[in-house]
């Protein structure tokens, strides 16, 4: 069972969808909340955020036992703030989830974090806290994943979990020569057949894709399926002509069936006059697999 720190790179605009590790299904990226538990100012976010968990923020950070101060009475105080202080947090849970019910696979454990976290935990509305209810009726925030997790419930819940059964991979390509215009918002979409398995029951979906573009930072990508979007990068300062089979994950179909319809994958460029006016108007092509 693999837990990372979701990172502390949100006040410049980081996305997890970039972050190597903790956007593989294999891991679970978790968030930060602060003393108020709403989403810590500097806590990364997106679509394949797992869960979250206290992590401290700019008024108070988290408390520790720190070596004893001469003439000090105690030794607790301020140890920081940090994605890095929320992990620990889950992997301890995932530690009493596995103590409670050893026969757990890396994937029940998983399934146990997300069935049990909490989404009751602040006042936010959808629009702020960014959460999105799937077909499946299960609740996904960019900022806090399925929710802040739940030690107790996760535990008792272990305690009767049915394992799941194996993995299962169903991929799907598509292909579109079709031009991404410089500028503004104007989508290139292509949509996915429609898979047939109703068994088959969706944890992660992973995106794959390939352009040819002036500036790739001027791109914004969404994942789209029955009015569930996720989005996997929005525009960033950043230089480079191509993405070159670059994955994205998203957790936002969790628990779907795969036959509830096709996926829409969308791209757009968002900034005017970003590249050279020679390489304006090229073919592009991308394709993507859903696993």
């Amino acid at each position: 069972v693999y837990v990372f720190s979701a990172g502390n790179s949100y006040e410049i605009g980081q996305d997890v969808n970039y972050e190597g590790h903790k956007k593989s299904r294999f891991t679970i990226s978790v968030g930060a909340l602060g003393l108020d538990l709403k989403h810590a100012s500097y806590s990364s976010s997106g679509a394949p955020v797992f869960t979250s968990a206290p992590g401290g923020d700019t008024d108070h950070g988290m408390f520790a036992a720190q070596p004893l101060a001469l003439g000090a009475v105690d030794n607790c105080a301020d140890a920081g703030m940090g994605t890095s202080y929320a992990a620990p947090l889950v992997s301890g849970v995932a530690a009493l989830v596995l103590e409670a019910n050893p026969n757990l696979t890396w994937r029940d454990v998983q399934g146990v974090l997300a069935a049990t976290a909490r989404t009751d935990f602040n006042d936010e509305d959808d629009e702020t806290g960014q959460w999105t209810t799937n077909q499946a009726g299960v609740k996904h925030s960019y900022k806090y994943g399925f929710g802040l997790v739940d030690a107790y419930e996760a535990v008792m819940t272990a305690k009767t979990w049915s394992n799941w059964g194996s993995e299962i991979t169903l991929v799907r390509s598509t292909a579109s020569n079709e031009v991404i215009e410089d500028c503004c918002g104007n989508w290139v979409e292509s949509e996915s057949i429609e898979f047939g398995s109703h068994e088959f029951v969706i944890e992660s979906v992973s995106v794959y894709v390939t352009i040819e573009h002036p500036r790739r930072g001027d791109l914004r990508i969404e994942l789209e399926r029955d009015g569930v979007s996720s989005l996997l990068t929005d525009d960033k300062l950043e230089r480079g002509t191509r993405y070159t089979h670059h994955k994205y994950t998203t957790l936002r179909h969790w628990g779907e069936r795969a036959d509830q319809g096709a996926f829409t994958l969308r791209i757009a460029d968002m900034r005017e006059g970003s590249g050279d006016d020679d390489d304006l108007g090229q073919d592009t092509s991308f394709y993507y697999y859903d696993d």
